[in-house]
């Protein structure tokens, strides 16, 4: 048997075996400009479970490479070295790993696949060091697929996936939004301005009419001001007083 047909026979029955396992796979290109790319016609959406399915999917393309959709039960860092990921750029900024149900990539540079129990919630991947991919959803290419550049195959390092260290997983949630300024009570035409002084971008507007309508209902006026503080804060000048416009009509009042 050569190797060519060796690897597609593993890869068939490693599908087999990772379906039972509870993984849903599909066939990857093995080679060329798309290669790891699904073969089917709906990519990963294509993935199964079904014996069948997968033993006529891997008889159609006999050397296709492995792939595996991410399950919702965990989150994966793909670490690749060629654009600088790596354990110790991950640890730097987060702390020391733990081990952890992992793949290493089969180009046989230090990339490897870091899988762990997914927490609930949202997650980002803003604020991890570069060369690192987060995947919580999509696919991954699994062992024994060999690499399309180096021919070697991807391997697992056996173990349980365990639950994401506390600062790695601060580190890919999303920022916390800083709250909105608080707005001024009612009385006070100057903290008003300073208020729209202060808004930021996607509550200018609201921020502007809320202001000018307690302004209106105050008896300030503080058109021009409001105005000149609304530009402040890049909101052009038509916008503005039609703003500004609005508020005094939806306060019985206009300037």
């Amino acid at each position: 048997m050569t190797v060519a047909v060796a690897a597609a026979v593993r890869n068939g029955e490693a599908a087999l075996e990772l379906a039972e396992a509870g993984w849903h796979v599909f066939p990857c290109r093995e080679s060329g400009p798309l290669a790891k790319a699904p073969r089917t016609a709906n990519g990963h959406l294509d993935a199964t479970r079904d014996p069948d399915d997968i033993r006529a999917l891997w008889r159609q393309h006999p050397a296709a490479l492995i792939g595996a959709v991410v399950p919702d039960s965990l989150i994966v860092l793909d670490l690749d070295p060629r654009n600088g990921g790596s354990v110790e750029a991950l640890e730097a900024l987060a702390e020391p790993l733990p081990e952890t149900l992992t793949v290493l990539s089969g180009r046989q540079d230090g990339g490897r696949h870091l899988y762990f129990l997914r927490p609930a919630g949202q997650f980002t991947s803003t604020r991890v060091p570069a060369g690192v991919d987060l995947k919580v959803h999509g696919y991954m290419i699994m062992p024994p697929s060999l690499h399309p550049v180096t021919g070697k195959p991807y391997r697992w390092e056996l173990r349980d996936p365990v639950t994401l260290p506390p600062r790695l997983r601060e580190l890919l949630r999303p920022p916390t939004p800083p709250p909105p300024p608080s707005r001024p009570v009612s009385g006070d035409g100057a903290a008003l301005v300073r208020h729209v002084m202060a808004l930021r971008e996607g509550n200018r507007n609201n921020g502007l009419f809320w202001a000018a309508c307690r302004a209106v209902e105050d008896g300030h006026d503080i058109t021009d001001e409001l105005i000149q503080a609304a530009r402040s804060v890049g909101i052009p000048e038509r916008e503005a007083r039609r703003t500004v416009a609005s508020a005094a009509r939806a306060n019985g009042g206009g300037r």
